[in-house]
């Protein structure tokens, strides 16, 4: 597939995903399987987030800085932990509706738990954002010390 193609489909699944979440769409809460489709919807767009920075980016391969290694590895780490997202939230939770209780024995299902999905779901939004500006400032500086 052409990655003008890949962008753009990429793209328009984030923007469906960000539009069906801002009207706060009936169908998110409809379940498949007991699972609410607005999980499943929030795990592509983790994944399509990722891929997106990751292919815009061109894999983050041009840098061959040390920075730019350890920037492509996060990525990397990034697009392996929203793969799995849907199953770390399961663990996390204790149910497929990622529903957290203070009533939880031990740590799992518990608020602490939640803490913690919480803070992975910010990571997985913020962290490839950061990445691609740092990714980016670091190409310019090395262009312009290329260019002396």
């Amino acid at each position: 597939m052409n990655k003008r193609i890949s962008l753009l489909i990429l793209l328009l699944i984030i923007l469906i995903i960000i539009i069906l979440f801002s009207i706060g769409s009936t169908v998110l809460t409809k379940n498949i399987f007991e699972i609410p489709i607005g999980n499943i919807i929030v795990w592509i767009g983790f994944i399509s987030i990722q891929l997106f920075v990751f292919t815009v980016n061109n894999r983050f391969k041009k840098s061959s800085s040390f920075i730019g290694k350890l920037i492509r590895y996060a990525m990397i780490v990034l697009v392996v932990v929203s793969i799995l997202w849907f199953g770390i939230a399961y663990v996390l939770s204790g149910n497929v509706k990622f529903n957290f209780s203070s009533n939880a024995k031990g740590y799992l299902g518990s608020p602490k738990a939640s803490i913690l999905y919480w803070y992975i779901i910010y990571t997985l939004v913020i962290a490839p954002i950061i990445l691609m500006i740092s990714y980016s400032l670091l190409r310019y500086f090395e262009r312009i010390k290329g260019s002396k």
